[in-house]
C-alpha cells in the first residue's frame, strides 16, 4: 500500500514538473472557437467573418465576440468552397466545380458566376481584379460584379495551391513542384518567369511582405528575395511539423504548422530567424487569416480558432517627426541589450540637448526598468550607451523601450528569450 501510494505520488510529481517545462503556448491565447460545416478559407471584416465551406458553401458569422461565435447565414453552393475574398461589399467564392460567384451577403445572394473551365482552388482580390488559381491561373476585371470577365491566365500542368500578388508578380505555391512566379505586369498575358525549390519541397503556402518572398513548405519557412531578374533564398527557418500557411507583416511572420500549431517568427535578420510566439492546438492548423489582434486560424474537426496574438500587433512603434534616434542590439537577445540613442532620427535637429530618459516597458505598458540618463547634444556625435541586463523576475516576451529628451522620443520593440 506504501509503494502504490509512494508511485502515485512521483507519477504526481512527473505530471507536474511535465507541465511546468512543457507549456503549449506562449506569447499567444486562445480565445475561443466555432465548429463550422467545413472551413477551407476564411476573411474577416469588422465584426462578421466569411468562410468558404468545402462541402457548405458560405458560412457568415457574428465574430463581434470571439469567446462567443454564432452563425449569421449561410448558402450551399453546387461546388465545393476553397477559396473567398471581399469584392467591395459583395463577396466572391471559388469552388471546385470550376465555378467562381459572387455572392451578396445581406441578404445572401447569387449575383454572377464566372466558369473557369477547371477547378479552382484560390482567390485573392486587389481594387477590380480579381486573382483565381487552380488547375490554372486566372485574372478576371470585377468592376461590374454581374458581368465579370477574364482579362488573361496563365496555364501549368501544375496544381496551385495558396498564393500572393505583388505586381508585377504573382507567387503560386505549387505543391510538390515548388514555387511557380508569374510575370503579370501585361495582365491579358501572363508569362512564366521562373520556378523555385521544384520537386525538392512541397509548397503550400506563400506571402510576400516589403519586398521578401515567404514560402511555408513542407520542411519549414524559406526566405528569398529578388536579385536581377531572379530570387535568391537569403534565409530558413525549420518547422517541428509541415508548414501550410503564411502571413508575415513587418518584423513577424505567422505560420500555421499541422500538429504543432500556430508558430510566429521574427523575421527582421532572415538569416537568423527567432521563434518568439506559439499556440498548440493538439489538432492539426492548416489555414490562417490576420485580423489584428486576432490571428484566426482553421484547423482539424472543421473549427474555427481566434488566438489572441496582441504582443505582435498591439504595440505602437513610432519616431516622431522631431524624434532622436534609437538603436537596440543584439534584438532579440537572451541576456543582455545595448540601447543606445543618438541625435540621427528624422527631423532630429530639431530635438532639444538634454539628459536621455530611457524606459523599458513590457507589452501591457508597466514599467520593467528605468535605466540611467545619458546627456545627448543636438549634433551628438557618439552618445553614452545603456545595457539592460533583465533580471530573474521578467520572463521572455516582447518589450518596448522608450528614449526621451525634452518633448522628442523614439520607441523600439525588443525581443528577450531566456
Amino acid at each position: 500500500m506504501i509503494r502504490k501510494r509512494f508511485e502515485i505520488a512521483v507519477l504526481i510529481v512527473v505530471v507536474v514538473l511535465s507541465s511546468a517545462f512543457s507549456a503549449d503556448s506562449l506569447n499567444v491565447r486562445l480565445l475561443g472557437r466555432y465548429t463550422a460545416t467545413s472551413p477551407a478559407d476564411m476573411i474577416v471584416v469588422g465584426d462578421t467573418a466569411y468562410i468558404a465551406n468545402s462541402s457548405g458553401g458560405l458560412q457568415l458569422l457574428d465574430v463581434s465576440d470571439p469567446g462567443h461565435i454564432s452563425e449569421l447565414g449561410h448558402m450551399f453552393l453546387p461546388g465545393d468552397a476553397t477559396g473567398i475574398c471581399k469584392i467591395g461589399d459583395l463577396v466572391g467564392i471559388a469552388c471546385s466545380d470550376g465555378a467562381f460567384r459572387i455572392l451578396s451577403t445581406d441578404p445572401i445572394d447569387s449575383i454572377a458566376s464566372f466558369d473557369i473551365g477547371s477547378d479552382v482552388h484560390r482567390c485573392l482580390s486587389i481594387g477590380d481584379t480579381v486573382y483565381l488559381n487552380g488547375d490554372e491561373f486566372s485574372i478576371l476585371d470585377v468592376s461590374i460584379p454581374s458581368a465579370p470577365w477574364a482579362i488573361g491566365d496563365f496555364s501549368s500542368v501544375f496544381d496551385y495551391s495558396r498564393f500572393a500578388v505583388s505586381p508585377p508578380y504573382a507567387y503560386l505555391a505549387e505543391k510538390n513542384y515548388g514555387l511557380s512566379v508569374v510575370d503579370i505586369s501585361n495582365p491579358s498575358s501572363p508569362v512564366g518567369a521562373g520556378h523555385y525549390l521544384a520537386l525538392e519541397e512541397y509548397v503550400r503556402g506563400v506571402a510576400v511582405d516589403r519586398g521578401r518572398v515567404y514560402l511555408a513548405a513542407n520542411s519549414g519557412v524559406f526566405v528569398f528575395e529578388w536579385s536581377g531578374d531572379s530570387l535568391m533564398q537569403i534565409g530558413f527557418w525549420a518547422s517541428p511539423d509541415d508548414a501550410y500557411d503564411i502571413e508575415v507583416d513587418g518584423i513577424f511572420a505567422f505560420v500555421t504548422c499541422g500538429s504543432a500549431g500556430l508558430i510566429i517568427l521574427n523575421v527582421a535578420d532572415p538569416s537568423d530567424i527567432v521563434e518568439v510566439g506559439y499556440y498548440t492546438l493538439g489538432s492539426e492548423c492548416t489555414d490562417l487569416f490576420l485580423d489584428y489582434p486576432i490571428a484566426w486560424v482553421i484547423g482539424l474537426w472543421a473549427r474555427v480558432n481566434a488566438m489572441d496574438i496582441a504582443p505582435f500587433a498591439g504595440i505602437e512603434e513610432k519616431t516622431r517627426p522631431d524624434a532622436l534616434g534609437l538603436f537596440a542590439y543584439p534584438n532579440p537577445f537572451n541576456s543582455s541589450i545595448t540601447i543606445l540613442p543618438a541625435a540621427g532620427g528624422v527631423g532630429a535637429s530639431n530635438a532639444r540637448s538634454g539628459q536621455v530618459g530611457v524606459q523599458i516597458f513590457d507589452i501591457a505598458g508597466r514599467l520593467v526598468a528605468d535605466l540611467p540618463a545619458t546627456t545627448c547634444g543636438i549634433p551628438q556625435v557618439v552618445p553614452t550607451p545603456r545595457i539592460w541586463r533583465p533580471d530573474k523576475s521578467v520572463v521572455s516576451g516582447i518589450y518596448l523601450v522608450r528614449a526621451r529628451v525634452g518633448d522628442c522620443e523614439s520607441t523600439e520593440r525588443i525581443i528577450y528569450l531566456k
